[in-house]
C-alpha cells in the first residue's frame, strides 16, 4: 500500500509574515489568516517588519471586536469600555495601514486599465 507524505501548511503568508504557532483548523485562526492576507493584499505585498507587525495587530485588534460585537448580538455580557477600546485600537491601525496602502498605490494607469486616446485637438479654419 503506498503512503503518502502529509503536507503541512505553511505558517507564513505569501509575503513572509510568519503566523502565530496554532493549530490553525479552529475558526478563529482562519479568520486570522483571512484577515492578515486581506490586509497585506491591500498594502501590496512584500512588506517589511513593521508593517508585518501592524498586519497582525490589525487583524488580532478586528478578529476581538468581531468576538465582542458576536457577544453582543448573542446577548451575553460585554464590557462597552473594553469594545470601545479594542474598536478605537483596531480602527486607528486600519487607518495605518490605509494611509500606507494609499502611499503604495499607483498614480499611472495600469495593465488592466484600458489606455484612453488623445483628446482630439480641433483646428478651426480661419474665415
Amino acid at each position: 500500500m503506498p503512503t503518502t507524505a502529509y503536507k503541512r501548511r505553511s505558517r507564513r503568508t505569501p509575503s513572509g509574515l510568519e503566523l502565530p504557532r496554532t493549530d490553525g483548523r479552529t475558526l478563529a485562526a482562519r479568520r486570522f489568516r483571512a484577515l492578515c492576507l486581506a490586509f497585506e493584499n491591500e498594502l501590496g505585498g512584500h512588506l517589511g517588519v513593521v508593517d508585518q507587525n501592524l498586519v497582525r495587530q490589525a487583524a488580532n485588534l478586528v478578529l476581538a471586536a468581531e468576538k465582542f460585537q458576536l457577544d453582543v448580538v448573542n446577548g451575553a455580557e460585554v464590557n462597552p469600555d473594553a469594545l470601545v477600546r479594542v474598536s478605537s485600537e483596531a480602527r486607528r491601525i486600519l487607518g495605518m495601514l490605509r494611509a500606507k496602502s494609499a502611499k503604495n498605490k499607483p498614480t499611472g494607469p495600469t495593465m488592466r486599465e484600458p489606455r484612453r486616446p488623445p483628446a482630439l485637438i480641433r483646428c478651426t479654419a480661419p474665415s
